[in-house]
């Protein structure tokens, strides 16, 4: 493997840049079109929102870049996986309904609650949570995703852990799927809603 393919973990100076990376790579997300449809709002509030997210990763989660900060990654667990009331106020989440039109708070707030009732039916117990994977556009396809998910990956092994992840673009399938995930379920908020997937990897 490559220096440039090589996962390290992400430090508190390179959170700024992390979360450009993931705007870049999630901008086109049917998750965020469907929230924020403007894509001129859209580019101003995902580097924030990222930023708050690695925030919050950075201290109750595990975040890894590349060398080259092309790629970022971030899980929670084995015990905490999913947002804490505690974190989002030590770290500036909750402030993300300000950031929102009344409209988009409401579609946020759909599509994150049907994914967390995916979430707590398809997994049970100590796991690890995938909560965001991302790359440079330009960059995609050179394998910066695969090496970002062997640290954790190799650590759930070793603890016999299941590793969970959500995703709202089909297109992830097939890489996932490479990497030893399952499809577990499948659907939809509402009719207009985009569909999401639920992936499932068994302890090797």
């Amino acid at each position: 493997m490559s220096v440039q393919k090589t996962a390290i973990p992400l430090i508190s100076s390179q959170i700024k840049h992390g979360a450009a990376v993931l705007a870049r790579a999630f901008f086109g997300d049917p998750f965020f079109t469907f929230v924020l449809p403007d894509a001129s709002k859209r580019a101003r509030v995902l580097p924030w929102l990222f930023g708050k997210t690695l925030r919050y990763g950075h201290r109750y989660g595990k975040v890894y870049t590349t060398p080259a900060l092309d790629g970022v990654m971030m899980w929670l667990g084995p015990t905490n996986t999913s947002l804490e009331m505690l974190g989002t106020l030590l770290t500036g989440l909750f402030l993300l309904p300000l950031r929102l039109s009344m409209h988009e708070l409401q579609r946020s707030l759909l599509l994150s609650g049907f994914a967390n009732k995916l979430h707590q039916r398809s997994v049970i117990g100590r796991h690890w949570y995938l909560c965001g994977l991302g790359v440079e556009p330009a960059q995609q396809g050179q394998g910066i995703g695969r090496a970002l998910l062997q640290p954790i990956l190799a650590q759930a092994d070793r603890e016999a852990l299941v590793c969970y992840l959500e995703t709202n673009n089909e297109k992830n399938l097939p890489f996932y799927e490479r990497n030893g995930f399952k499809v577990l379920d499948h659907g939809q908020a509402s009719q207009i809603s985009p569909h999401i997937w639920t992936m499932l990897r068994a302890t090797g």
